[in-house]
């Protein structure tokens, strides 16, 4: 599958780390979807760079588990399994409970305001139909609660997990609508424990939001994975990039 023509991203005398970024973002907004194949001269093309920086943001994608390296056929988009999401999310669940546990015993008021107004653009997005709008205020928050966790080890891990739970998680915001409502009355309550001081209050709430929303990106996926096998194929569809 090659790329659509999108507008060209002129990005002069750009270093590979920094196209890290925007291709990760690329792949983790379906635009480069699961399964497909990443031609280096087609995004020398879409971002107005040379082959040299778009190789070595490749190899830090797949240090990230983004991308993967097949033999003699290049570079792919890693697919989206269940199997996978069922590693990162067996792994998600204490991890943010701590991080959400360290926010709580070490916030401020100021911090606790800020969490509520991002939880509060959350719900309006929500209520206006943007999704993207709503999983942007999510990925903030999320942000937020890792940068104030006072663990430097924990944010260094979950920044990689995250990097690879971001699909999961934008792949069910576009096809379910559930989960923003279970995630702006989850982080509600959040922030309220985080208020509160309550550190084990926000732990056990952290670690029940993230087995609903496992439950339900893994129902997604599921029924998506069902559906490409019996010929059903949408845009953007888990595993449905061509090689």
């Amino acid at each position: 599958m090659e790329l659509d023509a999108p507008t060209v991203i002129r990005m002069p005398d750009i270093l590979g780390r920094e196209l890290v970024h925007p291709l990760e973002r690329e792949i983790i907004r379906m635009r480069f979807p699961p399964g497909m194949r990443l031609v280096e001269e087609e995004i020398c093309r879409r971002f107005g760079v040379s082959r040299s920086p778009v190789r070595e943001a490749l190899q830090v994608l797949a240090s990230r588990g983004l991308v993967e390296r097949r033999p003699r056929r290049g570079m792919f988009v890693m697919e989206m399994t269940v199997e996978r999401l069922d590693e990162i999310y067996a792994c998600r669940g204490p991890l943010e409970g701590l991080a959400s546990e360290g926010v709580a015993r070490r916030a401020t008021p100021e911090l606790a305001a800020s969490l509520q107004g991002l939880v509060d653009e959350m719900a309006g997005a929500g209520r206006d139909g943007r999704k993207e709008a709503a999983f942007d205020a999510n990925v903030a928050l999320t942000d937020l609660l890792h940068a104030h966790c006072g663990n430097a080890t924990l944010q260094t891990i979950l920044k990689d997990l995250d990097t690879q739970a971001l699909r999961y998680r934008y792949y069910c915001y576009r096809e379910n609508d559930d989960i923003i409502d279970i995630g702006i009355e989850a982080n509600r309550r959040l922030v309220a424990a985080i208020a509160a001081g309550d550190g084990a209050r926000a732990r056990t709430v952290t670690e029940g939001l993230i087995a609903r929303s496992w439950a339900l990106i893994r129902d997604v996926l599921v029924a998506r994975t069902a559906a490409d096998a019996t010929g059903a194929t949408g845009s953007g569809a888990a595993g449905g990039g061509a090689a």
